[in-house]
């Protein structure tokens, strides 16, 4: 059946629905509509839930899709589910709003004429003709909200073609909105036409060795002993020093002012006790290194005087004296490389990238097929693919993409320079992927033309330049001031949670 371009909603879904989804008897047994919170507004205008409204007749359509789909919306995920179904629906309604408020601030009006031609499109039989019989037998009343709801869609149409373009054209040569220059298809043509191919080895840094970790641990083994403290934390100096009097006078146990006087910020809530207890973790919450040394220097069962912390002030109480880490023991191995990977990765990094240059150094007095052989590598290759940052579709993906070990590896500028610099045949030097902790060597396999040939650049690219204007729209209209969301409110409301 021929479909009309101007169905409910139809710019809107088209342009905003970055995930379609829709379902219906789902939200039966939830809030009753007539007792929710407005979901948001635009420029004043509520937009409710209520039978009957565009929002709900969305809202609904979107849960019957995602039920449709296998989305189980059970007690654990049917907040989440919801929560999409109806941003998808308020940002349909709500953009639509907007599309129309630019408009009615252009001045223009709907002409009686545009407004018959898309009419004829809702009543179509199956073999896509307009049906006297469909029509006659629409009740008045749905004839009226056909006429409203088309002439809303076309209000709508006539901002965002002036804005971006859509469906009229001239040839291949749209009448509104953004156009394609030939300059630019060129560009992207020549950009996507020359294609590198890469044979490729991996280091993986999260395999550090054991050994490396306990070298480590040994040569700063202050930083892993576990402190055996407890703490008062306080607003300020002066309540420190006055809890610290209290407590030299006897009249209150330290552990009575854990419950009394300790704002409960570090340490256990009930005892005070430090659970974070490794020294390079205590460290971090004092002002300087030199007034937890303070603390430590006091005798076991006496309490510090009052030391200044990131976020307040403390007492602390030595309870006894500190446990050395015992790296042979896996769970402390596991703290020691945990501190490594987020405090000092850069050991791991040299350590591997030490490894990966042997390799290259390797491969240059044999070949790199022997050299993987030689380090226990399995040799990965990568298809020819073109430049292209972030992956963008409208230079074509990158062979890589969906491989764990290159994750991050769009966005890398410096991998992605220093892979499409080599010549054929060409190694690089090791190139860090902290994102995936692999450090990889690249071997140029081929350089190779292709791409879209010129002829049908302007149809081809031209069209992904229109799907690439599109994408756009969201950052444009969904972000208009206009338009309020009190999505917080209405969910607890409708899940019950008030």
């Amino acid at each position: 059946m021929k479909k009309g371009i101007y169905g409910i909603g139809g710019i809107i879904i088209l342009l905003l629905a970055a995930f379609i989804f829709v379902l219906v008897p789902a939200l039966a047994g939830q809030a009753d509509a007539n007792t929710l919170p407005e979901y948001g507004s635009y420029n004043g205008v509520p937009i409710k839930f209520e039978e009957g409204t565009e929002f709900y007749q969305l809202a609904n359509q979107a849960v019957q899709r995602m039920q449709q789909q296998g989305y189980d919306f059970n007690e654990n995920t049917s907040s989440f589910y919801y929560s999409i179904a109806f941003t998808q629906a308020f940002n349909q309604v709500a953009g639509q709003m907007a599309l129309r408020g630019m408009t009615a601030n252009s001045g223009y009006i709907v002409g009686e004429n545009l407004l018959d031609r898309a009419l004829i499109e809702r009543y179509y039989n199956e073999a896509g003709n307009y049906s006297q019989a469909i029509y006659n037998a629409t009740p008045e009343n749905t004839k009226r909200e056909n006429q409203r709801r088309t002439e809303n869609d076309l209000e709508a149409m006539c901002s965002y073609e002036d804005l971006f373009g859509t469906f009229a054209t001239l040839g291949q040569t749209k009448l509104y909105g953004l156009k394609t220059s030939s300059t630019e298809i060129e560009f992207l043509r020549e950009l996507g036409a020359s294609l590198h191919g890469f044979d490729y080895v991996t280091f993986d840094m999260r395999t550090y060795p054991d050994e490396k970790t306990r070298e480590y641990a040994y040569a700063n083994k202050e930083k892993f002993e576990k402190l055996d403290l407890t703490v008062i934390t306080l607003d300020d100096e002066a309540k420190a020093k006055d809890v610290l009097k209290r407590l030299s006078n006897s009249e209150i146990t330290f552990d009575d002012a854990v419950t009394s006087y300790s704002t409960k910020i570090l340490g256990n809530d009930e005892t005070g006790k430090i659970t974070q207890n490794r020294r390079h973790q205590v460290v971090e919450q004092f002002v300087d290194e030199a007034a937890l040394e303070k603390v430590l220097s006091n005798s076991v069962g006496n309490p510090s005087e009052p030391v200044e912390l990131n976020n307040g002030w403390a007492i602390f109480r030595r309870d006894g004296e500190a446990d050395p880490c015992d790296t042979e023991d896996e769970e402390e191995l596991n703290a020691v490389s945990r501190y490594i990977f987020s405090h000092e990765k850069g050991l791991v990094e040299e350590y591997y990238t030490a490894i990966a240059n042997d390799f290259i150094a390797a491969s240059a007095t044999s070949d790199f097929d022997a050299a993987c052989q030689r380090f226990e590598k399995t040799k990965g290759s990568l298809a020819p693919f073109a430049l292209n940052y972030n992956n963008a579709t409208i230079v074509g993906r990158a062979a890589f993409e969906g491989i764990a070990e290159f994750n991050g590896a769009a966005t890398n500028e410096n991998f992605l320079k220093s892979a499409f610099a080599l010549k054929q045949g060409e190694l690089s030097k090791p190139l860090v992927l902290s994102s995936s902790d692999n450090i990889i060597v690249l071997r140029c396999s081929t350089i190779e033309q292709g791409g879209t040939a010129e002829e049908d650049a302007p149809r081809l690219i031209g069209e992904e330049i229109v799907n690439a204007d599109a994408t756009v729209v969201n950052s444009v209209i969904l972000v208009d001031p206009k338009i309020k969301s009190n999505q917080g409110a209405f969910m607890a409301a409708f899940l019950g949670r008030n």
